[in-house]
């Protein structure tokens, strides 16, 4: 059977991303799952102790947890070089433990893009989902050109990547559709927190991350004292507005919540929400949030950049600055009938990863990688 070496920076979890979805989704292989750690601590990098041992999530996926990577900016000093060495080593050396010296290599990061001669493999794909700013461009240039297929998440990374490699194909984010679409179902027991809250209820769903502008939300919170804006997930140090969560006491955060819990967050909230990511090259990206959303059919209000054009704008209120983000939070608690309901469900069925998967290996099948 045909072995994928995947290399990611997300971690393999009980709340799958995308990669993870995509590695369970490839017919007929065996995946061999490499996380990837960075850090720009030497000591962590050097001193850290890892745990080397594989483990066995789902069958035919097997996962180890990589040597901890050192990066400073251009990642060309001397601890950087050793410790890329020193990932490549680990990654061959389980490659020989599991016998295996033509898999298909899938890459989603750059950070390997001098090293991928240094490791086995017939096939190399490289999944754009993201932009990777700590990172030189000539990384991701050099992957994409050596790359046989690569996958971009959005319009705006396959004009990203497009220059490099002619074999660019659109894979947009998915969504685990059966999952959040029970938040719609009738009699859904509703999370016992969120249901003791004032309403109206809107919610986020995902990591609050150094990046994420949390400023229109608390414009919106402020103007509206007796509504509940809740976090379903956690918050990451180094947002600087973090300490202005603490001001509002209509502002909850619940923290992760395990996969099977999120349909009865959802379903608690009358809407949901998205705020700006201080992302450029991937700001059109559909994060698979908007999809969960969809599929539990609720309304949905977002901050976008001035110059991007929304995508689903008949069902997703639109906003660019903070005072109109305000106004989307209104429309969007108040939204009335049935038939946007209905279209953001379709939506959402359109997007389940199970179809995402189709295009994924008819690809891999066409250029003759699996």
């Amino acid at each position: 059977m045909k072995s994928v070496i995947c290399l990611a920076h997300s971690r393999w979890s009980s709340d799958p991303e995308r990669t993870q979805h995509l590695m369970r989704m490839i017919q007929n292989v065996n995946v061999i799952y490499f996380e990837i750690s960075v850090t720009n601590h030497a000591s962590k990098c050097i001193f850290k102790k890892m745990d080397h041992e594989s483990r066995e999530p789902h069958p035919s996926v097997t996962v180890y947890r990589v040597p901890p990577i050192c990066y400073h900016e251009e990642g060309n000093g001397p601890l950087e070089k050793w410790s890329l060495k020193r990932a490549v080593s680990f990654i061959n050396a389980r490659l020989r433990r599991h016998h295996v010296r033509d898999g298909l290599l899938w890459c989603a990061t750059p950070l390997f893009a001098e090293y991928v001669e240094q490791i086995q493999h017939k096939g190399l794909v490289y999944d754009c989902y993201r932009s990777w700013e700590k990172y030189p461009e000539e990384l991701e240039s050099q992957l994409a050109f050596d790359a046989d297929v690569v996958f971009a998440a959005s319009e705006n990374l396959m004009e990203h990547v497009s220059p490099c490699n002619r074999n660019a194909v659109l894979l947009p984010y998915g969504v685990n559709y059966n999952l959040y679409a029970k938040a719609a179902e009738p009699g859904i027991a509703l999370d016992p927190v969120m249901a003791e809250l004032p309403k109206p209820i809107l919610g986020y769903l995902g990591t609050v991350k150094p990046g994420l502008q949390l400023s229109p939300m608390l414009k919106a919170a402020k103007e509206h004292p007796d509504w509940s804006f809740v976090i379903i997930g956690r918050v990451q140090r180094g947002n600087p507005e973090i300490e202005r969560l603490h001001h509002y006491k209509n502002i909850y955060v619940l923290g992760r919540r395990q996969p099977s819990e999120v349909p009865g967050c959802l379903a608690a909230c009358d809407a949901c929400f998205d705020l700006l990511h201080n992302d450029i090259a991937d700001e059109d990206v559909v994060r698979d949030r908007i999809y969960a959303y969809f599929a539990a059919e609720k309304p949905v209000a977002c901050v976008y950049p001035r110059r991007y054009v929304p995508e689903f704008p008949d069902v997703i209120y639109g906003a660019h600055t903070a005072e109109e983000f305000e106004n989307c939070c209104v429309c969007a608690a108040n939204e009335l009938g049935h038939r946007k309901k209905t279209i953001r469900a379709t939506y959402a069925k359109d997007a389940d990863w199970s179809g995402r998967a189709e295009i994924m290996n008819r690809v891999l099948r066409d250029n003759g990688l699996i």
